[in-house]
This record gives C-alpha cells, sequence and structure tokens, in this order.
C-alpha cells in the first residue's frame, strides 16, 4: 500500500506540473494573441490623403462678356472647369445681405485654395469692402475697408493688404485691424502692379527705370533694388526658392530672376504672361497660337490638355494657379436630367455619336446635332428633369466643341426659343455661354429648346449643341 501510495503521489506531483505547465503556456499565448490583433489593428491602412487638385484660374474673352472660370489641369480634355460667377453667387447667398450680387469681383484666391478674397464696389460707397470667406464652409471670415483707393491687392495668405491713394501713395494693412502708412515706394511715372512674397512679409513692384524695387513690411523701408535690364517688364510672381518670373511685353519673353545673385535667365517665349506653380513644379502658358500649354519645369516634359474655351473661339489668359484639397467642384451647381428627347438626330458618323443625350453628358467633345436637311431651324431638344426645379439660368458650350476645325466647320445655335412646363417661352440671343434669367428664377419641370436662327459653319449644314447646364 505505501509503494501504491508513492506511485500516486508522484502522479499526482506530475500532473499538477504539467497542469502548471499548460496555465504558464496559456499565460503566455493569451498576451500574444492580444499583440497580434493589436498588430492587425495598427496595420489597417488609413484613407489616402486627400490629393490636391491643380485648378488654374483663366480669364476669357470672345469680344464680348468676359468670363472667369477654373479649370482641372489635370483633366486632359478641358472638361472639368468652375465659372466662378458660380462660387460668387454662392458666396453672396451665405452672405443673406442685401446688396447686389453684381457689387462682387475677385480680388485672389488663397495659395492653398482654402479662401477667397471678394472686392464689393459701389457707387453708393466712397471705399471698397474686401470680403474674405472660408471655402470649406462658405462662410464669411472677416471683412475691411479699403478708403479712397486707386486699387488694392492681397497678401498670399489674405492677411495683408497694401493699397494707393492718388496712385502714389501706399498704406498696408495687417491682420485686417491696423492701417499703417508706407509712403511714396515709387516715382510714379507709371503703375505696375507690386507682388507679395510668398510668406507675405514683403512685396515688389518695378520703377520707370526698370529697376525692381523690394519692400520689407515690418521694417517699412526698401531693402532692396534690382536692375532688370530690361524694357517693359512686369513681375508675374514671386516664387518659393527666392526667384521672380518677370515678363516683358516688348518682346513677349518670359524670364526668372535670382533675387539673391540678380541673374536672369530666358524662361521661355509665349504671347501672353507664365503663371507656375507654388511648388514651382508647373508652368501654363499662351503659346504662339493662343493655345493654353502646360509644361512640368523639372524634365521640360508638355502636360496635356486642351481648353474648351479656346476650341470656341474664346482668347483665354491664365492668371493664378490653386493647388488645393479644398472640394471647388461643390460650387458647380448642375440640374441632372432624367430624360431627353430630340425631334432629330445626325445619323453615327465615323464611330462618333450625335445622340440627344450628350447634350448632358459632363463631356464638351460630344454633341447633339440635329438630323434635317438644311439648317435645322425649328428643332427642337426637350430635356425633361423629373419634377419641378427653379432655375437661374443656363451655361451652354454651342457648336460642334471636339476641336477648334469642328466647331468653325458646323453651324451653331445663334437664336434659340426656350418654353417651359409653367407656360413662359422666351427668346434667348447666344452671344454668351452663360445666360441668367435676370427678371427671376423660372420654375419649371421640363425645358424645350428649338432653334430660331444659327451661325453658318463653313463646311457643314448641321446645326450643333455639346453642353448645356442649368443652375
Amino acid at each position: 500500500m505505501m509503494q501504491i501510495s508513492k506511485i500516486a503521489l508522484l502522479v499526482i506531483i506530475f500532473s499538477m506540473l504539467c497542469s502548471c505547465i499548460r496555465s504558464n503556456e496559456s499565460q503566455k499565448v493569451g498576451p500574444e494573441r492580444d499583440e497580434t490583433h493589436a498588430a492587425v489593428s495598427q496595420s489597417k491602412k488609413l484613407p489616402p490623403p486627400k490629393k490636391s487638385v491643380n485648378w488654374l484660374l483663366f480669364e476669357a474673352e470672345n469680344g464680348n462678356m468676359p468670363m472667369d472660370f477654373l479649370a482641372d489641369m489635370d483633366d486632359p480634355t478641358g472638361n472639368t472647369y468652375i465659372d466662378l460667377d458660380d462660387i460668387i453667387g454662392k458666396l453672396h447667398a451665405s452672405e443673406g445681405e442685401a446688396y447686389p450680387e453684381s457689387e462682387l469681383y475677385l480680388d485672389r484666391f488663397s495659395d492653398d485654395g482654402r479662401r477667397i478674397a471678394l472686392c464689393r464696389e459701389s457707387t453708393e460707397l466712397n471705399y471698397l469692402v474686401i470680403k474674405i470667406f472660408d471655402l470649406s464652409t462658405t462662410k464669411k471670415i472677416t471683412e475691411f475697408k479699403v478708403p479712397n483707393r486707386d486699387y488694392a491687392f492681397m497678401s498670399p495668405d489674405l492677411r495683408k493688404c497694401v493699397y494707393t491713394e492718388n496712385a502714389a501713395f501706399f498704406y498696408y494693412i495687417n491682420q485686417m485691424q491696423k492701417t499703417k502708412a508706407l509712403g511714396h515706394l515709387y516715382d510714379g511715372h507709371y503703375l505696375v502692379l507690386p507682388v507679395f512674397s510668398p510668406d507675405s512679409n514683403q512685396f515688389a513692384l518695378v520703377d520707370s527705370n526698370h529697376n525692381i524695387l523690394i519692400y520689407d513690411l515690418s521694417k517699412n523701408k526698401l531693402i532692396q533694388q534690382i536692375k532688370s535690364g530690361l524694357d517693359g517688364i512686369q513681375i508675374e510672381q514671386w516664387l518659393y526658392n527666392d526667384q521672380m518670373v518677370l515678363y516683358s511685353n516688348d518682346n513677349d519673353k518670359a524670364y526668372v530672376l535670382n533675387i539673391r545673385t540678380g541673374e536672369k535667365k530666358l524662361l521661355m517665349k509665349a504671347t501672353d504672361s507664365p503663371v507656375i506653380t507654388s511648388d514651382n513644379h508647373r508652368v501654363a502658358y499662351l503659346n504662339l497660337k493662343g493655345e493654353i500649354q502646360q509644361r512640368d519645369i523639372q524634365t521640360g516634359l508638355p502636360i496635356k490638355y486642351s481648353n474648351v474655351f479656346h476650341r470656341i473661339g474664346y482668347n483665354v489668359s491664365p492668371t493664378q494657379w490653386i493647388q488645393t484639397t479644398t472640394d471647388l467642384m461643390k460650387y458647380r451647381k448642375n440640374i441632372p436630367a432624367q430624360r431627353i428627347v430630340a425631334s432629330s438626330t445626325l445619323p453615327d458618323q465615323a464611330g462618333n455619336s450625335y445622340a440627344a443625350r450628350n447634350i448632358m453628358d459632363g463631356d464638351a467633345r460630344t454633341a447633339w446635332c440635329e438630323g434635317v436637311k438644311g439648317d435645322g431651324i425649328g428643332e427642337w431638344i426637350r430635356i425633361d428633369f423629373g419634377s419641378m426645379q427653379e432655375l437661374k439660368g443656363f451655361e451652354l458650350i454651342n457648336g460642334l466643341a471636339k476641336s477648334s476645325n469642328a466647331f468653325q466647320a458646323n453651324n451653331r445655335v445663334k437664336r434659340m426659343k426656350l418654353e417651359f412646363s409653367n407656360g413662359q417661352t422666351i427668346m434667348v440671343d447666344n452671344d454668351f455661354i452663360r445666360n441668367e434669367f435676370l427678371d427671376k428664377p423660372i420654375h419649371t419641370s421640363f425645358v424645350k429648346i428649338s432653334i430660331e436662327a444659327v451661325e453658318r459653319g463653313t463646311k457643314y449644314h448641321d446645326t450643333c449643341m455639346s453642353e448645356i447646364r442649368f443652375f
């Protein structure tokens, strides 16, 4: 019995030891599993950061009403654009004030595209009002008055403003709170608009002897004078790497000036002032044909871009790059259609469709073209929204806008009749891209557009409309 008890005791002790080992292993595995789960949790991919969109601000003119618009320069078709009036209209509405929207115009965007400075000018006011808005929220951040001004210009961060009185005396407003006189900063022979430094602490202008004068706002004095050696120059941009872009109207050439050394290099020959991105990677300019071009500065290689406004006969000039993650497309109001039908359609040719749906497909390279013999007078297209909508106006890309040659070769609509579900009928002469219903908005569930008169093409009698947008 004693022998059996010893054996039993050994078995019990061995069992207890195995249990302890398993218990310890269990305690080890537990934390390892937790750490494994933690590692998996940490390895979950975060949403990618928003990519900056390379917007370029343009001025456009076709002999009638000028138009300012932003274009997404990463879209090679040129179809992604925003009419500046859409942005101004929405910001004006967000204020809820009684003054007319027509009193507002653009001063500039901040370089990061987060804010915008708008000027309000009125015959009833003896001063200019500058309003700063947050483009993410549409809310006004602040506003301030500029009295007795000849012109005013804002710094890249929209925190500082320099303006003149009597075309000679400069004033400076910092943080929209304090006004300081800077004195006579140039000789008054002629005025070339000054340019702020990227950090907004200095600004520069050109005197009548073609010298570049640089002023320090904190020191309130001239700190540098550079002889340009060029006639008819203006400062286009002050870049982040202590360089300036100069443009000579006398020889249509652009130069890059090193502020530290005074050395200048030829950038390009262009018909209009080039504009460089804030990161110094891209340049946009007009070539000798008046076409917008963009180029990678580091490689010298072209970046494809086709400007829809140039295709339909507008002269365009680039004015400011805005590289931003702010969603600017939300300002482009678009009332979608549920159904589009037309009285006739040009048959497909060489793989190209001219269907009614093309007029609202978001692509200006496609078009609706009527399909009857002759110029298509009386032909129509009807756009049904599916429910009652409030229309303040419309934007029309007229003609066959897929190329300049196609636009010239085919008919465009010169006059058209618009009929609405509420019984209203209006006649519109298509002199402008943007047409607003000035009396008051129209409430309707459809729009029927009939061709009343055309501008003849040089080769074909087909009448086309590429894109229409109601807002």
